[in-house]
């Protein structure tokens, strides 16, 4: 317990300035790439509990990720680029990826079907995921905050809850200890907690404050101002019957995300995706709710920005 304790506070000491600071953007764009590399080898190394890959079809999956990654997320991108516009791309590599993933079929001897659909796992897993979170950042530091602030509220208060009170199993089959009682508390007081820095994010980081300037330069009130219509035109009421539903859904999620995980690795006999993280596992292991929560929150926010675009003053 003190070694994943320790483990986490590091982790936080390193990437909360890394995701939050402008100075940093290039460093955050380096991590999410060795990301990609490394939770792309984590589920390889899972899967070969059952059948070992060639060298070469591992090569292929961890480029093809990065080719998901880079054209959906636009990684290289700087803070005027909006990966919201940017998915022109996405015709082109998309289809390009799956044809040379089925050409494995072809060209290794070992490569079958199966192998097939673990890859595709691997490229829309960690890929999307991944370019999912990138969007999310370059659209401005309160919406990744947004993000692990559902994602922490909800590991926290479930596993505190749960150990208290959890009485009804919630997925024996995949996490025993998992219960009704914690996941129920655990969506509660996320929902409860994000939606109220969603709402109130002006208020709490005041332009003109230290800490305003710092991640609220330009003077935003809440999550969807200055992205959407609705955060300029809509009063705070209407804006949380919009975002407090979304970060319910967004902690359902972030629950789904950890018991896909854990039935990945229950069904490959595995204790952790890897080890780089002392008292944690893997970088899948800390992350897998975030993943699944920022792929929801990527498409839910895309969907908003299409249908209440933000107003252009000429």
């Amino acid at each position: 317990m003190k070694k994943r304790l320790l483990t986490g506070i590091i982790l936080s000491l390193i990437l909360i300035p890394i995701v939050s600071f402008e100075i940093f953007l290039a460093v955050f764009q380096v991590f999410m790439i060795l990301f990609v590399i490394i939770s792309s080898t984590e589920m390889i190394r899972m899967y070969e509990t059952e059948k070992k890959f060639q060298w070469l079809p591992k090569i292929g999956i961890v480029l093809l990720t990065l080719g998901t990654f880079f054209s959906v997320g636009g990684v290289l991108g700087n803070l005027e680029y909006n990966p919201l516009e940017a998915n022109g791309l996405l015709s082109i590599t998309i289809p390009l990826i799956t044809l040379v993933l089925f050409s494995f079929l072809v060209l290794f001897k070992e490569f079958n079907g199966l192998d097939v659909g673990k890859a595709l796992t691997i490229v829309n897993y960690v890929g999307l995921g991944a370019a999912s979170i990138v969007i999310l950042r370059f659209l401005g530091v309160r919406f990744i905050v947004y993000l692990l602030l559902i994602t922490s509220s909800t590991d926290v208060f479930a596993y505190l809850f749960g150990m208290k009170y959890g009485k009804h199993k919630l997925a024996p089959h995949i996490s025993p200890k998992k219960s009704w009682e914690g996941a129920i508390a655990g969506t509660v007081f996320a929902t409860i907690i994000a939606s109220s820095f969603a709402l109130f994010y002006g208020y709490f980081f005041q332009a003109g404050t230290y800490l305003g300037d710092l991640v609220n330069s330009g003077g935003q009130l809440t999550l969807l101002d200055n992205f959407s219509s609705l955060g300029e035109r809509t009063p705070l009421w209407v804006q949380a019957l919009v975002l407090v539903p979304i970060t319910m859904i967004a902690s359902i999620f972030a629950q789904i995300g950890d018991l896909v995980a854990s039935r990945l690795k229950r069904t490959y006999h595995i204790k952790d995706f890897g080890n780089i993280l002392p008292g944690h596992g893997g970088l899948l292991d800390r992350f897998d709710s975030v993943l699944f929560v920022a792929l929801f929150l990527n498409a839910i926010f895309l969907l908003i920005y299409r249908l209440y675009p933000t107003v252009v003053i000429l």
